[in-house]
């Protein structure tokens, strides 16, 4: 990376995301620092001639010196909360300053939940920013005391966050009950050894639902009517992403059909025809009568066709956009997503000459695109 390329990532990173973020680190495996010294001074020498020195003065900081600005504050921070802990400031006193005088009753009081929060923040951030500068203590211009007294205050405060986590009931240490519950699993449950009662392999959903057809007669007739809408819906949920507006219509008909199985508007022969019909479109999509011959072949058409208005000249645009500019691994790769989305926000330009809306819907498509195994 080099000019206004090194540049830009260096502005980028330090972008605030939250408030939990202070500044951004830079990682130079190349020993590019005069590249990143000459590009800043390129860049910036003119765009910051209006400003005073000392509003543009450390633009580019020392990632050592900020590590210890941050863990230095960090510390100082802890140790004033713990300030009010009473002498000789060992677990027993900081369990009754942060978890209640009878070391329990203050799970409900609100004023020692509020500070041993801010008590588990602080520890985590300083386990963070001591991790950030452990390997180089030296060059941050520690001495070989401070070093071991940080190394016993980063120790001490993580011992303590442990205690008072459990002594609280924040946190459960259930390596302290796996005795007891192995115990009580052995003596009170028994399991008989497994026996083979049939062949599932090649059992599908739409298999499951004729043979519980006899039972649709039967006494059990709604509970056998519930547990093939259960496993349909289950269907219906895992398949849900790769093309939404289909399986969502499919959804909709399997509320109507329970609601009207329950309201008794629906005979139970009637409503067996239903679940059939419903589950072959459900598993086999392409042999829905619903698509155009054009689209029906394919998964990736189909899953556009039906979030594109059902227009098929849209959904064939889009496939064919996607095929000539997708790249192997391109799914969470920032580069090649965005070479996708361009391709898909020509086509949807044309479409509907409004940018904003060509943008919109770039995104909604481009979510869907990632779930089609196809592509």
């Amino acid at each position: 990376m080099h000019d206004h390329g090194l540049f830009q990532a260096v502005c980028r990173v330090n972008r605030l995301d939250g408030e939990d973020k202070d500044f951004g680190y830079i990682v130079d495996y190349k020993e590019l620092f005069k590249e990143l010294s000459s590009a800043v001074n390129k860049y910036t020498s003119d765009a910051f001639a209006g400003y005073d020195d000392e509003d543009v003065n450390g633009l580019v900081k020392d990632r050592l010196s900020e590590g210890r600005r941050y863990f230095d504050a960090t510390l100082d921070e802890l140790d004033e909360l713990c300030d009010g802990v009473p002498a000789p400031k060992g677990v027993e006193e900081y369990r009754i300053y942060f978890c209640g005088i009878d070391g329990i009753g203050g799970i409900d009081d609100e004023f020692c939940t509020r500070i041993r929060q801010r008590f588990y923040r602080l520890v985590n951030r300083l386990i963070r920013g001591y991790a950030d500068i452990k390997g180089e203590m030296d060059a941050a211009g520690y001495s070989q005391s401070q070093q071991i007294f940080i190394d016993d205050k980063v120790s001490f405060y993580t011992h303590m966050k442990d205690e008072i986590s459990l002594a609280s009931g924040d946190f459960i240490d259930l390596k302290a009950y796996e005795a007891d519950m192995r115990w009580l699993i052995d003596t009170y449950i028994k399991a008989d050894d497994s026996r083979s009662i049939g062949k599932f392999d090649d059992f599908t959903l739409l298999d499951f639902v004729i043979a519980q057809a006899e039972n649709l007669d039967g006494e059990s007739k709604a509970a056998t009517a519930e547990a093939i809408e259960n496993n349909i819906r289950r269907s219906i949920v895992e398949k849900i992403l790769i093309n939404p507006k289909y399986y969502e219509k499919m959804s909709e008909i399997l509320d109507e059909l329970v609601r009207e199985r329950r309201e008794g508007a629906i005979v139970y022969e009637l409503l067996l025809e239903h679940y059939l019909e419903l589950v072959k479109n459900a598993q086999n999509p392409e042999n829905n009568p619903h698509y155009p011959e054009n689209i029906r072949h394919s998964g990736a058409l189909r899953a556009l066709y039906d979030n594109c208005g059902e227009d098929a000249d849209l959904a064939i645009a889009l496939d064919k956009a996607v095929r000539e500019s997708i790249e192997d691994d391109f799914r969470h790769n920032e580069f090649k997503e965005r070479r996708v989305k361009q391709a898909l926000y020509a086509v949807l330009l044309v479409k509907f000459a409004s940018d904003a809306k060509a943008q919109s819907e770039v995104e909604r498509i481009y979510s869907i695109i990632v779930e089609q195994g196809e592509y």
